[in-house]
């Protein structure tokens, strides 16, 4: 969920701050969870957590904040709330452990919290606090493979496939899809997948790396991308000229973007600012006519090999408990486990 987080960027400027003490003791724990207290009134839990994904103790701070004595003023009120919270992740060795910046085996607070994930009691986004623990520390690797763009060059790879929507000025809808098939030295040839209300067609295009379509048409640009780089004041296919920087959401994920429009303010683009894939496009005829051409991206696998710190989606499938429930049931190993979770997680199956 991106409830607030999308159009708030404000509030992640305004609490954007950690704290500055080591957290070892319960003791720390409770100082952690009053730290943060007032932030998760603003927020709430869901958008607390989503701030602050590398913190595994703000889920504690939440059972405190709900304890009958967190607004208590009796004398007492710390060793309840501190025995809440032993109660919660055992001993002040089992906290000091869930900081260990170096290990080589999984944690065993990683399975508790597994258990309490197979039992409902945590969320996914509980459970993803543990992944990301073992990825920082080098218990199991996200191997990621940046997405290389050439100055001057449409940034494809072979197998990247693209899918819009497109509506006409008619209000009839149409689904594009663009696969690239092959990649040489001269071009590039993409398989197209068109289907509408009159049935299904396919067809080939073929482009230079600048972007134009190779044709008995002169200077027919393509939509769908633009080469890289792209920067604000750019002027790309034809007369857009790259107005202003902007964000947008593709599969959960906020993209930095750029918003691009020609003379006219007829045709108008965002645009991907690390790729120059183009996530939407909305075309009018004449300064009259108010309807026209509109086409957003719909699926995409341009960002399934990049393993982005700015996503704050969190996408574990449901039949992962039962591989988990396996591993604390001891059906299978250790480390079947965590090549399985690395697999999941460089396919993008499992994001965290």
């Amino acid at each position: 969920m991106l409830i607030g987080l999308i159009s708030s960027s404000g509030l992640q400027n305004t609490y954007a701050h950690d704290p500055d003490f080591e957290i070892i003791t319960s003791k720390d724990i409770l100082r952690f969870c009053e730290f943060y207290y007032d932030e998760y009134k603003l927020l709430g839990v869901e958008n607390l957590s989503l701030q602050h994904p590398y913190h595994p103790n703000i889920r504690a701070c939440v059972i405190l904040y709900n304890h009958v004595a967190w607004n208590s003023t009796h004398q007492a009120r710390d060793l309840v709330l501190l025995s809440e919270i032993e109660k919660y992740l055992g001993d002040s060795r089992y906290i000091k452990e869930r900081h260990l910046k170096i290990s080589n085996i999984m944690p065993s607070w990683i399975k508790k919290d597994a258990q309490l994930w197979i039992d409902n009691v945590n969320s996914d986004t509980d459970f993803a606090y543990g992944i990301r623990a073992m990825i920082e520390a080098g218990v199991i690797f996200n191997e990621t493979k940046d997405r290389k763009c050439d100055e001057g060059r449409i940034c494809f790879e072979v197998g990247d496939f693209i899918k819009y929507s497109h509506t006409d000025k008619f209000k009839n809808v149409i689904t594009v899809k663009h696969e690239v098939y092959s990649i040489d030295s001269e071009e590039i040839i993409l398989k197209i997948y068109e289907t509408s209300k009159e049935g299904t067609s396919t067809g080939q295009m073929n482009l230079n790396f600048q972007g134009l379509i190779i044709s008995e048409k002169c200077c027919e640009f393509y939509e769908y991308a633009v080469p890289m780089p792209i920067a604000l004041g750019d002027v790309i296919s034809k007369d857009l000229k790259i107005m202003s920087e902007t964000t947008y959401t593709v599969d959960g994920e906020i993209r930095q973007s750029l918003f691009a429009r020609d003379s006219s303010g007829q045709n108008l683009k965002i645009i991907d600012k690390e790729t120059g894939l183009v996530f939407s496009h909305e075309f009018h005829e004449t300064e009259v006519l108010t309807v026209g051409d509109d086409t957003k991206i719909t699926a995409t696998n341009f960002f399934d090999a990049e393993h982005n710190s700015k996503s704050y989606s969190t996408a574990i499938p449901k039949w992962w408990k039962t591989t988990t429930k396996w591993l604390l049931e001891e059906k299978i190993s250790e480390s079947e486990y965590l090549q399985a979770m690395e697999n999941l997680i460089s396919r993008n199956i499992l994001r965290v």
